[in-house]
Order: C-alpha cells, then structure tokens, then sequence
C-alpha cells in the first residue's frame, strides 16, 4: 500500500503576523526616511503597509516602537553589507586587513544613504535617547566586530588587548566618521574620500609596529 506524504503544516496566523511586520517596517523606513518621525503619521503608516493601525499597535506597541524595530533593522542591514564587503574583498584575494578595511568603507559609503541618516542621525537619538540608539547599534555591530578584532589579533594585525574596548574604539570611530559627514548629501560625498583616508589613518594606528 503506498503512503501519501506527509506535507509539513503552515501556521497561517504566524505567516501572516510576519508578512504584516515586515510590510510595517518597510513603509515606516520608508516614510520616516523621507519625512522624518514626527511628520509620520500612523495612518500613513499603515496605509503605507495596507494594514489597520490595530495591527500596528499589536505588533510594534506604538509608533516609537516601529520606529525602534526600523532602526535595529537599518542596523542590522549595515552590519551585513560591511561584512558580505568584507567577505568579497577576501575572495578577491585581499588579506584579513584588507578585507576588514573594505568592510569599513562600505559602511562609510552607505551611512551617505539620506533616509538611512534620517533615521539613524537625526531621529534616533531624540525619539530613542542617546542611551537606547547606542544599546541597538552595540547589538547589532558589537558581537561581529569583537570577532573581527579577535581574528585580526590572532593573525598579528592588530593590537593586543581587550577585543571588547577594541571593537567599541572602532564602531566609535566609524559611526563618528559618518556622523562627521554633511547632511547635505553632495557635500557629504565631496568629503568622503578625506574622511576615508582619515579612518584608515586612525587604524592604522591601532595594529602592531611591525603588522605584516
């Protein structure tokens, strides 16, 4: 007797809570890029995302909480780029330095993004304090950076020391680098290639005397 088979259930209400999330997040990064917190209204919002304000309410609590759960995810997405960079670097054959400095270019590059720095410059420290912007940053770059700091010590190519207190120096010496870059956006990539240079510079200064 030959047995039909068995096909994995589908949650529906759980696809659907997902597919409502992430329709919500990408019409809240959108508007809040473009307009800005404040002159984003919920009702746009769900809009936006064809859903009710119920459904926002029920998955994010409040507009400050979308607008947390955009920024993590504006984040997350520039630690990914820097480290799928990084990975790209290497299999052109650049070294782990090499490759850890590709990784911090692009994110330089895309911290250029007007509605990324909407969000992350302008917004985030006022509708999430200073405290709560820098607890999400350290969430998202923290881990993969002390790694690299842990990987880049272990080949000689970068100081000795706490890899924690490295990797804070570093994402403070990046985020600092895009923040010290105009709002006006030709402005901003005008002075890109100095703020470049002086990135490199500052960690350069941070790897042994004698680094292969």
């Amino acid at each position: 007797m030959r047995h039909s088979e068995t096909k994995p259930v589908v949650d529906g209400r759980k696809a659907n809570a997902e597919s409502t999330q992430v329709a919500l997040r990408a019409a809240g990064r959108q508007l809040f890029g473009q307009l800005g917190y404040e002159a984003t209204s919920l009702g746009a919002i769900c809009a936006q995302a064809g859903v009710t304000t119920g459904a926002l309410y029920h998955h994010f609590g409040d507009k400050k909480g979308l607008f947390a759960a955009v920024a993590e995810e504006l984040d997350a997405g520039l630690v990914r780029l820097a480290s799928r960079a990084r990975t790209q670097a290497l299999e052109r054959g650049a070294n782990a330095w090499g490759g850890f400095l590709a990784a911090m270019d692009v994110f330089l590059q895309a911290g250029l993004n007007p509605e990324g720095r909407r969000i992350g410059l302008t917004d985030a420290p006022a509708v999430l304090g200073t405290q709560g912007w820098l607890e999400i940053r350290e969430r998202q770059g923290l881990g993969a950076m002390v790694q690299t700091v842990v990987a880049l010590q272990a080949q000689g190519l970068l100081q000795a020391g706490d890899p924690g207190l490295r990797a804070r120096l570093i994402l403070g010496l990046l985020y600092g680098a895009v923040e010290a870059l105009a709002h006006d956006p030709q402005a901003a990539d005008a002075a890109l290639p100095d703020a470049r240079q002086l990135l490199h510079a500052m960690l350069e200064g941070m790897r042994p005397s004698k680094s292969p």
